[in-house]
């Protein structure tokens, strides 16, 4: 089926400052880490030219170039389609995030002050509110906010290309649970679904490094979780 993303506006006509395939690939690796496209979700080589208003080549190029990332599967006839979502991949996945993200935020830490705390806290205000009036694709969009300023601090690109990877291949994840999202804030996990991410700020004004690692490390862990939960639920995967 082809995805919604295809009529929205997150997908923009491509400019000139860079090359015509560096624009289609950054815009669709972009909506892939935000978790745009749900699994098997399918597209054309040329519904996305259409979309970007560009020829065909840096079209087939860009999916090319995120196929070999893992983000994309290309079936034999060329549409280009997101990966299932497995059980088996995310434990895969949250344990390399777990390993790579935690040193990153301890790194980072250790490098933060107190303006990185206030530009953290007035994110995290953004996630509680965009959570507490249901906005999920804010709420979506300010936790990868909150989590990508901590890898930024880290200092090391190639950390940061690591970490990108992995929430490349999460996009599926994070479409998944975001769609059961809605139900779970109108729950008792509303009261503490940015537990770890304040927990993150306490160690930073604590000055504790290995805290904050710990907190961030149980806040990937507690995804996973969520999204075991939901996919061991009979029909999940395949529906």
């Amino acid at each position: 089926m082809a995805s919604d993303l295809l009529r929205s506006s997150l997908l923009k006509p491509v400019g000139s400052r860079k090359t015509v395939q560096d624009q289609v690939y950054d815009q669709l690796r972009d909506a892939l880490m935000s978790g745009a496209f749900e699994a098997r979700a399918t597209f054309t080589i040329a519904s996305l030219a259409d979309r970007f208003q560009t020829s065909h080549m840096p079209v087939r190029e860009a999916l090319r170039r995120l196929a070999s990332e893992s983000a994309l599967r290309i079936a034999t006839q060329g549409t280009a389609f997101v990966p299932d979502i497995t059980l088996a991949e995310l434990a895969d996945i949250t344990r390399a995030r777990v390993i790579i993200e935690g040193a990153t935020a301890e790194i980072a830490a250790a490098r933060m002050g107190q303006a990185d705390i206030a530009e953290l806290e007035r994110i995290l205000a953004i996630h509680v509110a965009t959570g507490t009036t249901g906005d999920i694709t804010a709420m979506v969009a300010a936790n990868r906010g909150f989590h990508f300023y901590i890898y930024d601090r880290a200092g090391s690109p190639v950390l940061m290309s690591q970490i990108e990877n992995l929430w490349l291949r999460s996009g599926p994840y994070v479409r998944f649970l975001s769609d059961k999202m809605a139900a779970l804030l109108k729950s008792e996990y509303k009261e503490g679904f940015v537990l770890h991410h304040a927990e993150m700020l306490d160690a930073l004004r604590a000055g504790d490094p290995l805290a904050f690692r710990q907190a961030m490390e149980a806040d990937i862990k507690e995804t996973e979780h969520l999204l075991r939960d939901f996919l061991s639920s009979p029909g999940a995967i395949d529906a």
